[in-house]
């Protein structure tokens, strides 16, 4: 659901638009409206609106609040009248529309369910509606009403007729369609991997080389590819990470949980005085880390990372890895990524062993993702500079 807002100075031109006046295609159904406003012709109902709208003496030039509700074309058996009612009611008191005139209508035109809201930005008692980060708030709100609700996130670009698209343009939307989709079922990044590989799509992301930092991500078929960016803002990096969480926080944060898991499991497998000599080894995770922020780590180029493990598994990652002509960066996939944020724990922990999970699903891959390339870190103190790579076939 998205809810756009808009603001003007005529109430009549805003009500014919909504009650459909000059284009009977809309199939307008007024499904409500406050209690000052009769059931009367287009021109009374504005004179009326204007009246109130002049109350306290006010002359704010653009008088008119127009907010569009649209809703997303699956969702159409879901959104009845009531329900529909039920969502522009709550929007318009969770952002303080209350004690005022309005009127809503809904439309038919489209495949998508929608309808326009009108009201006076002057109250009954003359005072002026706060419009204070009034496009801010009324993002927030839509956004905590469509996941209270369970609803799906519409966008301009589901209005788009799919049948009138051709060449690029039409296989970025069907990229959109498939992407999104499976953004919308996943709640991990492992989830949302798996979902585009069983659309026959790959998620890569854009890794710089020479600094270690991600500069983007990108979705592609094989063939074709489209940067997150291009396809829509919801889908570039910054937007998937606050969706799906930071990649080096979950890092951090599985390495912390593999660790505790580790030193608990040396309490069970040794006596005290054994124990202790081992935490001299393997102290604690504080100590190790202190600070409680992600460390600073120097991350390694995709080509150094590959150096480091025997031939069989470069030539697996390689699989994950389209470097870019001068080498600077390329784009790698997820599991790829996964050992690229490990790798900086190894020197740090100086452990044996491998595995471990963590509440946020990294590495959770299923049964038979699992038998086909689960790789486990082995952070041996004697296993040299080369992490170990153990992978069930």
């Amino acid at each position: 659901m998205i809810c756009k807002l808009n603001f003007g100075s005529g109430f009549q031109g805003c009500l014919d638009y909504i009650t459909g006046k000059y284009d009977q295609d809309k199939h307008t159904k007024i499904l409500a409206h406050s209690s000052g406003i009769p059931d009367m012709d287009n021109k009374t109902v504005a004179q009326i609106f204007d009246v109130y709208a002049k109350k306290g003496g006010h002359d704010i030039g653009k008088p008119v609040g127009h907010f569009a509700y649209s809703f997303h074309p699956d969702e159409a058996a879901r959104i009845s009248d009531d329900f529909m009612m039920k969502i522009v009611r709550e929007h318009m008191e969770m952002l303080g529309i209350r004690n005022t005139e309005w009127i809503f209508g809904r439309h038919y035109d489209t495949n998508h369910e929608h309808g326009h809201l009108m009201f006076s930005m002057v109250d009954r008692d003359g005072n002026v509606i706060s419009d204070s980060m009034i496009n801010e708030r009324n993002k927030r709100i839509c956004k905590y009403l469509t996941k209270k609700y369970g609803l799906m996130m519409s966008s301009d670009k589901d209005k788009v007729n799919r049948d009138k698209l051709r060449g690029k343009e039409k296989l970025k939307y069907q990229f959109y369609d498939k992407v999104m989709k499976c953004k919308l079922m996943s709640s991990t990044w492992q989830e949302f991997d798996k979902a585009l590989k069983a659309e026959g799509m790959k998620l890569r992301f854009h890794y710089n080389n020479v600094t270690g930092k991600l500069m983007g991500v990108a979705f592609t078929d094989g063939k074709v590819s489209f940067s997150g960016n291009k396809l829509d803002p919801e889908l570039k990096l910054d937007s998937l990470i606050k969706e799906f969480g930071d990649l080096k926080q979950i890092a951090h944060e599985s390495v912390h949980d593999w660790y505790e898991d580790y030193q608990m499991r040396l309490r069970y497998i040794n006596d005290w005085n054994g124990f202790r000599n081992l935490m001299k080894a393997h102290p604690e995770w504080k100590d190790i880390f202190p600070d409680k922020e992600i460390p600073s780590f120097k991350y390694l180029s995709i080509p150094n990372l590959l150096d480091r493990y025997v031939e069989e598994d470069q030539e697996y990652f390689s699989l994950e890895h389209t470097p870019s002509e001068d080498g600077h960066s390329g784009f790698i996939g997820l599991e790829l990524l996964c050992a690229v944020l490990l790798q900086p724990y190894q020197p740090q922990l100086s452990m044996g062993g491998g595995g471990g999970g963590n509440n946020k699903g990294w590495r959770d891959l299923d049964d038979d993702e699992k038998k086909k390339h689960r790789f486990r870190l082995n952070f041996s103190r004697t296993g040299g500079s080369k992490p170990s790579v153990n992978r069930k076939r």
